[in-house]
């Protein structure tokens, strides 16, 4: 999670736009999580750089020429719901370090204690922002999007215990949903705040979508190619990374629980023995072939929309993987 950051241009005004937008986040935490803000960053990198959802909200609104602090304000807030899914997803994740002193398990306690209540503070106050702005089909894209969010992380929960029932697809279709919910949602938000006529406001959806099967992949081929040991956290969904998937469709479920058993053990030696083989036997390459594919469609589904200069950067977005040293960073 901490080292998942991918580059894609941005625009000028996005840069100060995005600065205003995690000003605005600063100010809405009380004082005493101000300070936890400053000093740690709530222990996830990437905090200070260009965030990928909110970008979005703007790039959409602006499309449709809606400008100024009431987007900047609902991007405000679909930020807060990314940070709170993201210290929510850390519970349960971390790794003991080798040399880990006597009372790691205390600090570790207290700090997914903070976990939840920052993570539950952002999303209340995405909420109350929502409401505030009084849209009802923004609030109600909002419910909807919160529900579907739920049920998604209590399929991921059931996967193991149903696991003979599922097959791989399903799995990751599981994991990625988790991402492309949260970036629909961003461009329906952007959508609404234009008034885009539905057709429009369904394909940019349908981008979002696709994108978020795009992002999910690059994460994962990024937890791959940095390899995990240097992190504290392993995410208990790494078992149903892209790669590990296409292990499972090619090999069969017995040597994707061999590679699950691998993950479980966290040994760096193991790891990076899982790492070859995924490489060697073209897994790696072949998750990069499908999001190029998966990029290919979701640029399909902008064809309708009017051909401004906001729309080319939401063209960008999916296609950063292209040429990843161009640009600024962004944390999907």
């Amino acid at each position: 999670m901490d080292s998942r950051t991918f580059k894609v241009p941005i625009p000028s005004w996005a840069e100060e736009e995005l600065k205003s937008v995690h000003g605005q986040v600063r100010e809405a935490l009380p004082e005493a999580l101000q300070s936890l803000w400053d000093t740690e960053g709530f222990g996830l990198a990437g905090f200070d750089r260009a965030p990928l959802r909110p970008y979005l909200v703007l790039l959409a609104a602006r499309h449709y020429g809606c400008t100024g602090p009431r987007p900047l304000r609902l991007a405000t807030s679909i930020h807060m719901i990314h940070m709170a899914s993201l210290l929510h997803d850390r519970l349960g994740c971390a790794r003991k370090a080798p040399g880990a002193v006597a009372d790691a398990g205390q600090e570790l306690h207290q700090r997914e204690a903070l976990d939840i209540l920052v993570g539950d503070f952002f999303f209340s106050r995405a909420s109350g922002f929502i409401v505030d702005d009084g849209d009802p089909r923004i609030i109600q894209e909002h419910i909807r999007t919160s529900l579907e969010s739920a049920e998604t992380q209590a399929s991921l929960v059931s996967l193991d215990r149903e696991i003979d029932k599922t097959g791989p697809a399903e799995c990751f279709e599981v994991v990625a949903d988790k991402v492309s919910l949260l970036l629909v949602l961003s461009l329906r938000v952007g959508a609404i705040l234009g008034n885009a006529r539905r057709e429009e406001e369904e394909a940019l959806s349908g981008y979002g979508f696709l994108l978020g099967r795009v992002v999910r992949i690059l994460e994962d081929l990024a937890t791959w190619e940095r390899l995990l040991p240097a992190s504290p956290y392993l995410a208990p969904d790494t078992r149903f990374s892209h790669p590990l998937i296409l292990l499972w469709e090619k090999e069969g479920r017995k040597a994707w629980e061999a590679a699950a058993r691998r993950l479980q053990a966290s040994d760096e030696r193991d790891l990076r023995a899982l790492q070859a083989l995924l490489g060697d036997r073209g897994y790696l390459a072949a998750s990069r072939r499908a999001a190029l594919g998966l990029a290919e469609k979701a640029l399909g589904r902008l064809n309708g929309l009017a051909a401004t200069e906001e729309r080319r950067w939401i063209e960008a977005v999916a296609r950063f993987h292209f040429s990843p040293r161009q640009g600024q960073e962004v944390f999907p």
